[in-house]
């Protein structure tokens, strides 16, 4: 008697320890149904990969825009040509080598306690005013820097703005609804079980069909028929591309439902076309003449029509959007403006605790602001969002809130120095923080 093949180690996987068949008394019926689904599974699984690496460049990581990081992190504070709160830029390659860059982009105030004398030098000619620490990689401190260089090279720019404080600006792109990267690797990873699954089902099939074939129960013959049979057709092509559906809807599903309440590039129509391209940036107006509530408390709060005529009592009167506001300040009506960003009432955020205590810039949150001439929400603002920016967000020592609690610490200050302390290190991670 032949030696017969053990299918303990598969009976796991089956109820009551017994080999599962599609049709019982033909194993090599059923082997040959799961031999096909498998092949049409895997054929999808590649087209899918393959549809993945040549059309959907975003899965290769972006290099950093060095323009981008600089107008989101560093204008408030600087630009090329000229002084603005820091020193203007140009030529800071050939005033430090990129090493003294790197560690003073970091953590500037780590550089002036190491006693650095030009780093000192800056400190005490700028009024003592600390440089937000960033933590970015060398690729993107150095992305910045040729931004820097390459700007520093052209002839400075005169700004410009329109007469009335209209445009239209940059719409802003969400992501609900795009087929991302995200959605392709769902796709394979569960096309991946499916393949598995299904291998070992096949396994056990094809171990049965032997084992009948070993004791005398099947025909020789029908070995070539079987192979015969298993060879590509129609049905091998439809069938892929029907799985190729399948998966790709369970992955735009997947990707669709993550997007859900999420309002990033959402740019509504306001009553009156207010540009903070001219306003603040042509005009560097700060953001908190206007929005005065981030620096005392929670809201930001939207300007009064009166804050609009201490300018706009003189200046352009004759133009149409002005005479709008002139219309809202002599009925005594308030504008009407569109919220653009809008948390979850479950959610806590407090302006004056980012703004105020530790000194996060307003482009942090809300993008170029000043380039923008029709205002966007310009980031995601999930809880995920927020999350990364406590791990990533270096704690500033140097203000009054942090000098009050810990006492000025000498010893705290150092461990910050040296460490990199993060919001998440203070706290930050946790649920009553924002959830209460």
């Amino acid at each position: 008697m032949p030696k017969t093949r053990d299918f303990g180690a598969w009976r796991l996987f089956l109820p009551g320890g017994k080999p599962f068949l599609l049709y019982p008394s033909r194993p090599k019926l059923s082997l040959m149904i799961l031999s096909r689904l498998l092949t049409v599974l895997g054929r999808g699984a590649l087209s899918i990969f393959l549809l993945h690496s040549f059309i959907a460049p975003q899965v290769v990581v972006a290099q950093p825009n060095g323009a981008e990081l600089f107008a989101n992190n560093c204008a408030s504070c600087h630009k090329i040509h000229e002084d603005l709160v820091g020193p203007a830029l140009k030529g800071v390659e050939q005033r430090r080598d990129q090493a003294w860059l790197l560690k003073w982009i970091r953590n500037s105030q780590a550089v002036i306690a190491s006693g650095d004398p030009y780093a000192v030098k800056l400190y005490e000619k700028w009024n003592k005013s600390a440089m937000t620490a960033f933590d970015w990689s060398d690729e993107e401190i150095i992305a910045v820097l040729a931004y820097i260089k390459e700007e520093g090279a052209k002839a400075p720019v005169a700004a410009a703005g329109t007469g009335d404080g209209a445009g239209t600006g940059g719409s802003g792109s969400g992501n609900a609804g795009e087929f991302t990267s995200l959605t392709m690797w769902v796709v394979l990873f569960a096309a991946g079980i499916i393949v598995l699954l299904l291998s070992l089902l096949q396994r056990q099939y094809r171990l049965l069909y032997e084992e009948r074939l070993a004791t005398g129960r099947i025909p020789q013959g029908e070995l070539r028929q079987f192979a015969w049979a298993l060879r590509p057709k129609p049905l091998h092509l439809v069938g892929g591309g029907l799985t190729l559906i399948l998966v790709s809807g369970i992955g735009w599903g997947v990707d669709m439902a993550s997007n859900i309440g999420i309002q990033q590039g959402y740019q509504p129509t306001q009553p009156i076309a207010f540009s903070h391209e001219l306003h603040a940036g042509a005009h560097e107006i700060a953001c908190t003449y206007c929005h005065t509530g981030a620096e005392r408390g929670k809201s930001a709060t939207i300007p009064s029509v009166n804050v609009c005529m201490n300018c706009h009592n003189q200046i352009k009167k004759e133009s149409p959007e002005i005479k709008k506001i002139l219309t809202a300040y002599e009925t005594n009506t308030p504008i009407e403006w569109v919220r653009i960003h809008n948390l979850p009432d479950f959610g806590y955020f407090n302006h004056y605790q980012h703004y105020k205590v530790a000194g996060i810039q307003c482009q942090k949150c809300h993008g170029p602001i000043e380039k923008m001439t029709e205002v966007y929400q310009h980031s995601q603002l999930t809880m995920g969002w927020c999350i990364n920016c406590h791990r990533e967000t270096k704690v500033n020592l140097d203000n009054g809130y942090y000098q009050q609690v810990h006492g000025n610490s000498e010893a705290f200050k150092q461990a910050v120095a040296d460490k990199g302390l993060t919001i998440a290190n203070l706290g930050g991670l946790d649920c009553a923080k924002c959830h209460y």
